[in-house]
């Protein structure tokens, strides 16, 4: 432990670096770990160049900082990244697949039928009566849209 606080620059590259190394092995999950592992590597530098001392508190100081403006600078666009935009459609051969409702549908109500052993969620722009005949127009993760079959 005496050589940590001997030769602390050494000690911050390394643990930053670990710290990212694990960022990248969670792909990319926590922005903490990230934001700290990159104030250590810029602490150590500054250290290395001589802009703070080599003293514990001053780099707790100055890791404390740097992790607060990273932090507050790359939160908003990490977590743009790390979201999921829009409900992806599915590829599927199922357009023009017709079967019939369980149950009412509605504009604003989404009903719901096993088809083809799984349990759907139906949408359809158009009020749909329980038994009617319809036929699959769009798919989505879980989500059939359906119109009534002519």
């Amino acid at each position: 432990m005496d050589n940590m606080f001997t030769n602390l620059p050494h000690f911050l590259l390394g643990f930053g670096l670990l710290l990212l190394i694990i960022e990248v092995v969670m792909g990319f999950t926590t922005i903490l770990l990230l934001t700290l592992g990159i104030s250590l590597l810029l602490t150590s530098g500054l250290m290395y160049v001589g802009v703070i001392d080599e003293a514990m508190l001053d780099a707790l100081i100055a890791i404390a900082v740097l992790d607060a403006v990273l932090t507050f600078a790359l939160w908003r666009p990490l977590k743009l990244l790390q979201r999921d935009r829009a409900p992806k459609e599915v590829k599927s051969d199922w357009i023009g697949t017709q079967f019939d409702l369980d149950s009412d549908v509605a504009p604003g109500q989404p009903g719901s039928a096993r088809f083809s052993g799984v349990a759907w969620t139906i949408k359809s722009s158009s009020s749909l009566p329980k038994g009617a005949t319809v036929e699959v127009v769009k798919v989505e993760v879980g989500i059939l849209h359906v119109q009534p079959s002519h």
